[in-house]
């Protein structure tokens, strides 16, 4: 009786840490997709010759869509409609909550340009941790992650 006591004790940590370690992975997931989302923006934009831009739509609901910027008929390249299960968009500190890429590469906001350390999207799961998507000027982006 007591092995068998011993055993749903540990089954059932393992099952909270599991469902812990599920969450993050998925932030973690999330994250990279965003920031491989950027470099795919940069490179239609570059190889196009054409100014693509990400539209975060419903950063709450963690929507967003990567298009041209032709604004009577853009042409849509992908658009997300969820970021991941349990994670929504933080904040999207772009002016507008639009991120453009220029056909050399570069990055700007509709405003101008971006801020000298780079402007984020921020990412949140359910367990409170975070990840910090940052995009640049010259288009490199950079993802850290603040895991509870």
């Amino acid at each position: 009786m007591i092995v068998i006591c011993l055993l749903a004790i540990i089954a059932a940590i393992a099952g909270i840490n599991l469902h812990a370690y599920t969450l993050n992975r998925n932030l973690k997931s999330a994250a990279r997709d965003i920031a491989s989302d950027f470099t795919l923006c940069k490179q239609k934009a570059v190889s196009e010759s054409k100014t693509y831009q990400i539209v975060f739509n419903s950063p709450s609901a963690g929507s967003y869509t990567i298009q041209t910027t032709i604004s009577t008929d853009p042409t849509v390249a992908k658009s997300v409609s969820s970021v991941g299960k349990d994670i929504t968009i933080a904040s999207a500190s772009f002016a507008g909550s639009t991120v453009n890429f220029n056909s050399r590469g570069t990055v700007s906001t509709p405003s101008g340009s971006l801020n000298a350390s780079g402007d984020t999207v921020v990412l949140q799961n359910s367990r409170g941790s975070t990840a910090t998507v940052r995009v640049f000027t010259m288009g490199k982006t950079n993802v850290t992650f603040n895991i509870q």
